[in-house]
């Protein structure tokens, strides 16, 4: 599933495109759709509050700091583009296989 996923590399790191699922339980992956990574977040999209939490469960998945991951577009959308700096697209799919094998 994670060779669905559209990963580009780009000069600062890799962006990865996102559709966000807020209000939700828990923050989960919920798959791959149309390569999109598929996260369900607990926060409302209230204020950026989904978007921010968001980018904060990408960063705790990835084992970066949430200082390296950024948002490129999407901020009033459930479909993101995101960056994630100093990792590559290769390191990237390492780290979310696990994530992605269960599903």
């Amino acid at each position: 599933m994670v060779e669905q996923l559209h990963l580009r590399e780009l000069p600062a790191g890799v962006s990865i495109e996102v559709q966000v699922q807020p209000r939700c339980g828990a923050n989960k992956i919920r798959g791959v759709h149309d390569g999109r990574l598929k996260l369900a977040i607990e926060a409302a999209p209230v204020d950026g509050e989904a978007t921010k939490q968001c980018l904060r469960y990408l960063a705790t998945i990835l084992s970066v700091s949430n200082a390296q991951v950024s948002l490129l577009s999407g901020a009033q959308n459930r479909k993101k583009v995101i960056l994630i700096s100093g990792l590559t697209a290769v390191e990237c799919k390492k780290k979310l296989a696990p994530y992605l094998t269960d599903l």
